[in-house]
């Protein structure tokens, strides 16, 4: 019997790594009955690539079962490639499992299914491939067919009893086919966040063996995997577990492979982030609002003094970290919302990644729309199109700062010099953000494509317009030196290469911008009449240095 599944990611890129289906395919691979009986291969694609014409390549392989991996971003992608494949080939057997399935699928149930899977797959999909073996019909516990529409999700209760995608060959790990990976190291959450699937599941967390961590790294280090997304919601949540596993990484991982943590702030300590500091790594870490009571009514606790000690841990040890905000939280007007962001900014994180809510199926806010007045889209990805408190159009407002901030804060990679900026225009970062989207908006009409245009020109050409639009002038050169400086930094870093820039002040005077207002900077510190071209260089203990750029 010829198993084929599908999966389909937003687009190429490091998370596109189809974990999910991957641990279909291996617990397929490895049962004794399917893989002496059954062929199992894995397609995958991305929202770029035409559904029917999937469809179409699929039917021409003629495999007897096709399994769907649905998630919340590609389920109008699978529509219609279910849709699709059913016209031409209405015999085949096509099942289904995701998030997407699990929260809906009663709802996504239509004639081309033959079953769906809910919760954790691999043992009810191995269950559902053997009756189909033996000519029995589909059923049991976690599964949706023609004749039960309901049912509860299933979980495996122990992750040791599961194979390995990785140490089973469900994969193939070769750096040409994958830009990265996920690595999952447990299932399921301690917390009841409400706009989560887990906001009414078990709170329980069930991790996978040191021992199987230890076998995949090894793996993992062989086939020089560089970019590793740890699938573990709450990384540090057991400290001494946090602590054997980083350990294991500084020991085992070369320097240059790159960990994606997600944890909570609330639980570093100067322990764990010393061990951050000693990995290639960057944390994700679930802000999602800056005002207590806002947090508390999607059951998230929130000490804002509590949090910005934590957050300094990292700051101080030069740890890379993003926080994430969502627009649209029960209670949040888009004046809270631009005090969330300049919170977020003053924390100095490398990238700042805000979500418009999405009210997911089978979470606890998606039950209480209606009580709380949210109104959000029927079908997905199930956005919040109002609230009481953020009418459409404060909405719209709020997704032009979101875009804003995407632009000119994280791709501009700002989070070094914005302070300086807000500081000699006296204005918020917010307020910053959105006086570059009303610039952005004139430069649009005027042709511009922000996709294709330098992001590090249009800030400085910004920056320069609004400086001397309020009288600010004098104040630009130390501020354009500054973003110069660090703008080579990054430049350096990420692709190796000395770049030559132009600096007005002396790289020892630019680095005090970093602790005193620019306007007192400015004052201070000896302008270098022309300026100076220098040449960025970085030795092997990591150390910056400058040279002149004629003696480079």
């Amino acid at each position: 019997m010829n198993i084929e599944l599908i999966a389909c990611a937003i687009e190429d890129s490091t998370l596109a790594f189809p974990m999910g289906a991957l641990c279909i395919k291996a617990a397929i691979i490895s049962d004794d009955i399917l893989s002496r009986r059954c062929s199992c291969e894995l397609h995958h694609f991305t929202l770029l690539d035409d559904p029917a014409e999937t469809a179409a390549s699929c039917a021409a392989r003629s495999p007897e079962i096709v399994g769907c991996s649905i998630y919340l971003w590609n389920r109008p992608w699978f529509d219609a490639f279910v849709a699709a494949l059913h016209e031409r080939v209405p015999s085949i057997i096509i099942f289904a499992g995701g998030t997407e399935v699990t929260a809906n699928g009663t709802a996504m149930w239509n004639d081309a299914y033959s079953f769906m899977v809910l919760g954790e797959g691999e043992e009810t999909v191995v269950r559902s491939l053997r009756q189909i073996l033996n000519g029995e019909p589909v059923e049991g516990e976690g599964v949706i067919t023609c004749n039960v529409g309901d049912t509860a999700p299933v979980h495996p209760q122990r992750l040791e009893t599961l194979p390995s995608p990785f140490l089973c060959k469900a994969v193939d790990l070769s750096r040409e086919r994958w830009q990265g990976v996920l690595w999952e190291m447990t299932r399921g959450c301690p917390f009841h966040c409400a706009f989560c699937f887990e906001s009414k599941g078990r709170r329980s967390v069930r991790s996978y063996p040191f021992e199987r961590i230890q076998e995949e790294l090894e793996l993992l280090v062989q086939e020089q995997v560089r970019n590793v997304f740890v699938l573990d919601p709450t990384f540090n949540l057991d400290k001494q577990r946090t602590t054997r596993i980083l350990t294991l990484l500084a020991e085992r991982a070369p320097l240059d492979m790159h960990f994606t943590f997600e944890l909570r702030a609330e639980l570093l300590d100067e322990d764990i982030a010393d061990l951050f500091g000693q990995l290639c790594c960057s944390l994700q870490i679930g802000l999602q609002s800056s005002h207590q009571d806002t947090l508390a009514a999607i059951n998230r606790r929130f000490d804002q003094e509590l949090f910005s000690r934590k957050i300094k841990l990292l700051n101080e040890r030069g740890i890379a970290f993003g926080l994430d905000l969502i627009i649209g939280l029960p209670g949040d007007t888009f004046e809270r919302f631009r005090q969330s962001v300049d919170y977020a900014v003053s924390q100095k994180p490398s990238n700042i990644d805000i979500f418009q809510l999405a009210l997911l199926p089978g979470t606890l806010i998606a039950e209480q729309a209606e009580s709380l007045g949210i109104v959000h889209q029927e079908q997905s990805p199930y956005l919040v199109c109002s609230t009481p408190d953020l009418p459409p159009t404060c909405l719209q407002q709020a997704l032009r700062l979101k875009e804003a901030c995407d632009l000119f804060y994280t791709k501009g990679q700002a989070c070094m010099w914005i302070h300086s900026a807000c500081d000699g225009l006296d204005t918020t970062p917010s307020t910053l953000l959105l006086a570059f989207a009303n610039w952005l908006d004139y430069k649009k009409n005027q042709g511009l494509d922000p996709e294709e245009a330098d992001i590090y020109l249009l800030q400085e050409t910004f920056l320069e317009a609004i400086f001397r639009k309020t009288g600010k002038t004098p104040l630009y050169p130390a501020l354009r030196s500054y973003m110069e400086l660090h703008q080579a930094i990054c430049f350096l870093h990420d692709t190796g290469e000395s770049p030559v820039i132009h600096l007005d002040y002396a790289p020892d005077d630019l680095a005090e911008l970093d602790e005193i207002p620019l306007q007192r900077f400015a004052a201070r510190k000896q302008r270098i009449d022309g300026g100076v071209d220098l040449a960025v260089y970085e030795d092997e203990d990591g150390q910056l240095f400058f040279l002149p750029a004629d003696e480079a």
